[in-house]
């Protein structure tokens, strides 16, 4: 009964949808959540918010708690730096404004990744990208997807290691808000800001501090990927500078990457509780 009960109460953090480059739609990603014991889940889109009201209306009906998030991608020069936005307000006019500005942007960075996929013999087009997003916010993982279903590759890793992570032939740079004028962006919206998968961003010594100033209230220390000793130095790290410890999944699909299984993360409700407070003091 015990460990029932504990499973009861598991909480996963990170997760994405169709809504951008998840497989499952909001309603469905909700179900298996309830399914797998999840109790508090942290639906967060790339760059959009499209999935929440979805999300929110089924974690109703089935008494799920959903936590309306976002993960932000940003500009720096060398990794990859992703801000996790918690208990925004989704609805916001001047977030909803950037995120569109945010989409356009990757709707022509994906036109000329899908050229230069092309001029390397890989018939793809842009039509099959949109297909592909339905609708939601499209990235590699979209490009990855196609790749590797008409043969090109054998996984979704072969797909960006050879043609889309930085560096690669097809990789194309994306404008985006700096770390900071994310941070500040998931503030205004009245969410607390949370530095995602801190293993990917290239200079964590130098860069930390500055979002710390900028408001930073948590760091990903339970991830989905993560070594436990990974996760013990990264809760350890959150506690020397006074940031929640938060975590997730990172899930995307069935099969998506290994570590990444829905619910997989034994992350402490009393996170959950901490962002919450945090999010109450910025003032909206």
């Amino acid at each position: 009964m015990e460990e029932a009960g504990r499973r009861r109460r598991r909480v996963d953090l990170h997760t994405h949808t169709t809504a951008s480059d998840g497989q499952l739609r909001p309603a469905e990603l909700v179900a298996l959540a309830a399914q797998r014991g999840v109790a508090v889940l942290g639906v967060t889109d790339h760059d959009t918010t499209a999935g929440l009201d979805e999300a929110v209306t089924a974690g109703q009906r089935v008494g799920i708690e959903i936590v309306p998030g976002i993960e932000l991608s940003t500009a720096v020069e060398a990794g990859e730096v992703h801000i996790l936005g918690y208990f925004i307000d989704f609805h916001d006019r001047p977030l909803q404004e950037a995120l569109r500005s945010f989409q356009e942007r990757r709707i022509e960075r994906a036109r000329a990744m899908v050229s230069r996929l092309q001029a390397l013999g890989i018939r793809i087009a842009f039509d099959d990208v949109l297909a592909l997003a339905g609708g939601g916010t499209i990235s590699r993982a979209h490009l990855a997807r196609l790749i590797t279903e008409r043969g090109y590759t054998s996984s979704l890793e072969e797909a960006f290691a050879r043609y889309l992570a930085r560096g690669r032939p097809a990789y194309v740079p994306h404008e985006r808000p700096t770390p900071v004028e994310a941070v500040q962006l998931v503030q205004a919206a009245g969410g607390a800001a949370v530095l995602a998968h801190p293993h990917t961003a290239s200079d964590l010594a130098r860069l930390l501090p500055e979002l710390i100033a900028a408001g930073l209230a948590g760091l990903e220390a339970w991830y989905g990927e993560y070594s436990e000793d990974q996760r013990r130095s990264l809760v350890e790290l959150a506690e020397v500078h006074g940031l929640i410890p938060t975590g997730g999944s990172d899930y995307h699909g069935e099969g998506f990457r290994e570590g990444r299984e829905l619910g997989s993360v034994d992350v402490p409700p009393e996170s959950v509780e901490r962002l919450r407070r945090a999010a109450s003091r910025t003032g909206r």
